[in-house]
């Protein structure tokens, strides 16, 4: 029997609207609460709710479709930042301690060669030290013949002429310079004598405990960072 197109048309007609209501999403209800702690259930977000905590559901089942948390306010950002700044920071200092202990392992297999390669540094320091010293006694030494110089000429009853007042200037500013030399050798003997002993009780501390194997092994030649 033949089926008549009215039939037909009459079937599709009654089928749309539940084909429609298949491929419509599933409304729904949004639940929030106002700055008075006020719980809502709304058809729409109004603009009040749109930074605030809320939770999507599904208006026909009921059921918790979405949680969406409430928007940070500018302090709560700038604290998230400072936190990710902090974190990236001890990141990075971890990295180079890391980076540091690795050098300094590859750069000497024995303590007996740390100690060989400072105790070379430390003699030309030390004699950087005495150049200084006789500097300032050679200094000392002129300086003192001018003033002999200029006293016996007062006590004479002369005039202390004015090229042996310049010489005496600079006599003493020189040996001012001479003692500054020496300030600053002192200080980095002293340094290099902090850093040989902070190197030494690292590394052994890494013989007993080695630190974990990077990813590509460093080259023979690197040096380990100052302050390692």
């Amino acid at each position: 029997m033949r089926i008549s197109w009215i039939m037909v048309l009459l079937a599709v007609v009654l089928a749309a609207p539940a084909l429609q209501a298949q491929g419509d999403p599933a409304p729904k209800l949004y639940r929030w609460t106002d700055k008075d702690g006020k719980e809502h259930y709304t058809d729409s977000l109004p603009a009040e709710a749109v930074d605030a905590a809320r939770a999507e559901l599904n208006k026909a089942s009921g059921s918790t479709v979405a949680a969406i948390e409430r928007a940070l306010t500018d302090e709560e950002r700038a604290q998230l930042a400072r936190e990710a700044e902090t974190a990236a920071t001890a990141a990075k200092l971890e990295a180079d301690r890391l980076e540091n202990d690795r050098a300094l392992l590859s750069s000497y297999s024995t303590e007996s060669e740390l100690q060989k390669t400072y105790s070379e540094r430390l003699m030309l320091v030390d004699e950087s030290v005495k150049s200084a010293h006789v500097g300032i006694d050679s200094q000392r030494g002129s300086l003192t013949s001018l003033l002999a110089h200029a006293t016996d000429r007062e006590l004479a009853g002369q005039v202390v002429d004015a090229r042996t007042l310049a010489n005496l200037s600079e006599a003493h500013r020189q040996l001012g310079e001479q003692r500054d030399v020496l300030q600053r050798r002192e200080a980095e003997r002293d340094a290099l004598q902090d850093e040989l002993d902070t190197l030494l009780a690292r590394y052994r501390e890494l013989k007993a405990n080695p630190p974990p194997e990077s990813d590509a092994a460093p080259p023979q030649s690197a040096e380990p960072k100052s302050g390692a």
